[in-house]
């Protein structure tokens, strides 16, 4: 949890001591006070809530109080605001203060199968995960990232298979593999045997057949690493992988076929489970387990390490998490709190993309074409920059650019990538972010030490006073809602309100400087916190 001087929970706890209200009857307000009470629900007349609130409140923090119609606005010290928040890192070197969470979280997220380079369509997945375990850990909960990897079912049997056809004889790499793959389903599309041979397989590896496994593990695990290359550049990097094959290899889907064995169906030989009118099917004819059966064991060995489990999923995987949920909740001992995050599909402007069928473009060729893009910019910007500082630079836009393009949106809104928008270096962007950054350290660099507070703001400096102060609400909300979308649009109006100031409050030798610097001192540490949590690089000179 958060810890701060938190003047919002003060109001409303001095005023539910005379009226019933709830948390949501108070809000942070953009257009008047600074928090805003709604009063409509309350029985009495506006201006007597207003005597009786304004009698309760002597706070030394509050500025002053108005009655709005059905509104109470309340205005708090920007000196009290600034005390805060300079408090805060003066002595814990961040603001808010977190206390550590006894639970323990783990984000599970990106799991893509091994069949092919990580690609535009599923990074949305790997960007929104990375991004909700950095705001769940900076919350205070002790948590940790793991990707669930597809080494079982017929697609990484069939890079495999790919491989020894088309390849065999040649090194394990990531074009061979995904040749093979591809050729594999295009012949299957001609060839109905290569279904059998397959299945065949299939069967073979859930007998556990450890040569076949161990083959097929190594197979994956090209792959594997070079999404595990591809997410480093985006300086996403996964605490821990779990391979599928483990459950069946150490008896765990035989263990969770046998707890469910009272609610088993069969339908032929194969076994299913029902949940409401539909059939949830378990294992197949061939006594084979299906991913939801393998996927049951692994949630249950989630649990027996985390208390609460967020999974990131792809939105068409919707009916697969609810039907997992009531297994998990009402067929067996499953006590683990459990969050599945929904993003929207990712797709081109040219139409979707299918790594079956080679129509992709993959995480390393956005990157290296944002790198180019970055390169050129800043040789036209910055001619005096040597090839080792451009180098840097344009890493570090790169990534921030791509990562903050895909999550400054809402994960349940599908998402079309626009080369120009990810590209773009003006306005709603990562590198409008990382330019105030780095116009905020440039002035810093010139500048004395100070630690000024004082009893008269400018509107332009309690606009950026009172944006740094409100950054724990807008974490916490995150946090509770797991959407890291709030931290990036929060980040951009902390921006703006920098610029506004910037532009209309002199720094550097004016009479206000020691006050200034005090300002500009805090807004470079919220910057650093609230960037890295959606993972955008902040440096120094831009």
């Amino acid at each position: 949890m958060l810890l701060f001087n938190d003047y919002k929970k003060i109001i409303y706890e001095k005023i539910r001591k005379i009226y019933s209200i709830n948390e949501n009857d108070m809000e942070i307000s953009n257009n008047y006070g600074d928090f805003t009470l709604k009063i409509f629900k309350i029985n009495d007349k506006p201006e007597i809530i207003y005597k009786n609130i304004k009698n309760a409140l002597n706070e030394d923090f509050i500025d002053k109080i108005e009655l709005n119609n059905n509104y109470i606005n309340f205005f708090i010290k920007s000196s009290s605001m600034v005390k805060t928040v300079n408090d805060s890192i003066d002595t814990f070197g961040k603001y808010p203060n977190t206390f550590q969470d006894t639970s323990k979280a783990l984000i599970e997220h990106t799991s893509s199968n091994p069949t092919g380079p990580i690609h535009v369509g599923r990074i949305r997945n790997s960007i929104i995960g990375d991004s909700v375990f950095r705001i769940i850990d900076r919350y205070g909960y002790r948590s940790c990232t793991q990707y669930f990897v597809n080494d079982s079912g017929k697609q990484v049997i069939s890079l495999y298979l790919g491989h020894m056809k088309y390849h065999k004889d040649e090194d394990l790499t990531v074009e061979n593999l995904l040749e093979g793959y591809q050729k594999i389903y295009k012949e299957k599309e001609e060839n109905p045997e290569i279904n059998k041979e397959i299945e065949l397989l299939g069967e073979q590896y859930e007998r556990g057949d450890d040569e076949l496994i161990q083959n097929i593990q190594k197979t994956a695990s090209v792959i594997l690493d070079s999404i595990k290359k591809s997410l480093k550049k985006l300086d996403i990097e996964i605490s821990t992988y779990v391979w599928e094959s483990n459950f069946i290899l150490y008896g765990d889907v035989n263990k969770v076929l046998n707890e469910l064995s009272d609610y088993l169906k069969e339908d032929g030989k194969a076994k299913y489970i029902e949940i409401g009118d539909k059939k949830i099917f378990l294992t197949r004819d061939n006594g084979t387990s299906l991913y939801f059966t393998r996927d049951i064991a692994y949630h249950l060995f989630k649990a027996e390490n985390f208390d609460w489990i967020i999974d990131i999923l792809g939105e068409d995987h919707k009916d697969h998490a609810k039907h997992l949920d009531y297994v998990l909740n009402n067929y067996l001992d499953f006590n683990a709190k459990v969050n599945y995050l929904f993003y929207g599909f990712v797709s081109l402007e040219s139409g979707k993309m299918s790594t079956r069928k080679g129509r992709i473009v993959t995480l390393d060729d956005l990157y290296d074409k944002t790198v180019d893009e970055s390169i050129k910019i800043i040789k036209e910007k910055r001619p005096e920059y040597d090839e080792e500082k451009i180098k840097e630079i344009s890493n570090g836009i790169a990534l921030s650019s791509i990562r903050y393009n895909i999550v400054k949106v809402n994960a349940n809104k599908p998402l079309t990538f626009k080369w120009s928008e990810a590209l773009n270096f003006e306005g709603d962007s990562a590198p409008y972010i990382m330019y105030s950054y780095a116009r905020a350290s440039s002035i810093l660099n010139k500048s004395g030490d100070y630690n000024e507070i004082s009893d008269n703001y400018n509107d332009h400096e309690k606009k950026l006073i009172k944006a740094m102060y409100v950054y724990p609400y807008y974490l916490e909300s995150s946090a509770n809602y797991l959407r890291p979308d709030i931290i990036a649009n929060y980040l951009l109006n902390l921006v703006k309100a920098f610029n506004e100031f910037y532009l209309n409050c002199p720094i550097l030798g004016d009479p206000e400087m020691k006050k200034r610097i005090t300002l500009l001192k805090i807004y470079k540490k919220i910057m650093e916190d609230s960037s890295n949590l959606i993972g955008i690089k902040l440096l120094n000179s831009i």
